[in-house]
């Protein structure tokens, strides 16, 4: 009777590294994915910023001189991105097309400006430091006038500002809950092995001793994990990239290298951590505490 007993008793299957391999894998993969996402909307927000332009219309007796000395004066300047120079016939038939008639056959003449074309670097495209650089402008010699869409200027701040802090907070989230995940997953497997590091202890084994193999194997687990984590998110982001079409310069790679690098930093450290202290727990504990 004991022995059908016995047989049908379900058997308890102890939690083991291989299922924290594949839990803490699981947490790395979802942060690599919405730190992809997180860069992928961040790359958005300064490609939109960078957009916004700001004419730079040249007097109509401006000279070659000027012309090439206010080019080198935007040249030098750290928060200019792009400078691009219009003549006013090109300005015309740009005009012409999208007005769908010869304006300047009409006028008798072209009304238009040579101009430069600047774009302000994401950081800069605000409205406070452009009203401060537009009398900057307007002092060089030549130009006539300066020009750009102050609702534009407007609307992009005011709408991706909070953008911004949302992906701030919804980050310092999913880390902290990452933490939590793997940090009780790395005790739970400790928990199992609690009756294994009281007897290294009672046989005289000391603390380092009964660490150390443990500190290994979490170290093993988090590269194991990081690299799944790692193959998974980078069939994803080259999925993303050829299905979307998004276009990726060396610098960009340089980040989502250092992703890939933080991750595998993240679940190292966290599984060291959590280690080191659940093993130093069950070492101090009392027998009667371990049941």
């Amino acid at each position: 009777m004991s022995d059908e007993l016995e047989q049908k008793a379900p058997v308890k299957r102890k939690p083991n590294f291989v299922f924290a391999i594949i839990s803490i894998a699981m947490i790395l993969f979802t942060i690599g994915l919405f730190s992809f996402g997180v860069f992928t909307l961040q790359k958005q927000i300064k490609e939109i910023k960078e957009s916004v332009q700001i004419d730079l219309n040249l007097k109509s007796d401006v000279t070659e001189s000027q012309k090439t000395a206010l080019a080198n004066y935007l040249k030098k300047q750290n928060y200019i991105t792009k400078i691009t120079y219009k003549s006013k016939e090109v300005a015309a038939q740009q005009f012409e097309k999208e007005l769908g008639q010869n304006f300047t056959e009409i006028l008798g003449s072209n009304p238009l400006y040579d101009a430069y074309i600047i774009n302000l670097k994401s950081e800069f495209s605000n409205p406070d430091f452009i009203k401060d650089v537009k009398s900057d402008f307007l002092a060089q010699a030549g130009v006539q006038e300066v020009q750009y869409s102050d609702l534009a200027v407007q609307s992009t701040g005011t709408t991706l500002k909070p953008i911004t802090i949302g992906i701030i907070i919804l980050s310092t989230i999913m880390l902290v809950v990452a933490f939590l995940i793997i940090d009780n997953t790395i005790r739970l497997m400790m928990y199992s092995q609690r009756f294994l590091i009281r007897s290294m202890q009672l046989i005289g084994a000391n603390e380092w001793f009964i660490i150390k193999p443990f500190i290994i194997k979490s170290i093993i687990s988090g590269l194991i994990s990081a690299a799944i984590a790692l193959l998974f998110l980078s069939g994803i982001i080259y999925l993303t990239i050829n299905k979307f079409s998004l276009q990726f310069v060396s610098q960009d790679f340089v980040i989502l290298l250092f992703i890939a690098i933080g991750l595998t930093l993240f679940g190292i450290l966290i599984s060291i951590s959590s280690t080191y202290f659940a093993v130093n727990k069950y070492l101090k504990v009392k027998l009667d505490e371990l049941y």
